[in-house]
């Protein structure tokens, strides 16, 4: 919040150094009258186009940080999901392995996905792990 606000006082200095700067240019110039209130114009357009990139650039990262959000959520769902029914195993120790590899697949989601980059490999799987 604090760069925020920083970054938002420094953005709002510089368009009014810069409006400063094209007052006093037109002044020495003896420019006044319709020519001042276009330089307040581009001024004021200076300005929105500045906001608005800030605004866009926000909410790419907001966008992005919804996408990590929503690839957690799915990973760690699609993990539960076998521990939820591994009661219903026969064997104790496929219960164990099923439980093992769903918190190997949460931990990896982790690890990969909440960083905001997704591996070039999958989540590990029982089939792969067995055969090593």
């Amino acid at each position: 919040m604090f760069r925020r606000t920083v970054y938002s006082f420094v953005l709002g200095f510089v368009v009014f150094l810069l409006g400063v700067g094209l007052r006093t240019m037109l002044d020495k110039l003896n420019v006044g009258g319709f020519i001042a209130i276009v330089d307040d114009i581009m001024t004021a357009i200076l300005a929105g186009l500045l906001v608005f990139f800030y605004e866009r650039h926000q909410h790419k990262a907001m966008l992005e940080r919804m996408r990590i959000i929503a690839d957690m959520n799915h990973h760690v769902r699609n993990a539960l999901q076998p521990i939820v029914y591994s009661p219903f195993l026969k064997e104790q120790a496929e219960q164990i392995r099923t439980i093992q590899e769903s918190t190997r697949r949460i931990e990896w989601a982790l690890k990969e996905v909440l960083p905001g980059e997704i591996a070039a490999d999958q989540p590990p799987n029982s089939k792969s792990k067995s055969a090593a």
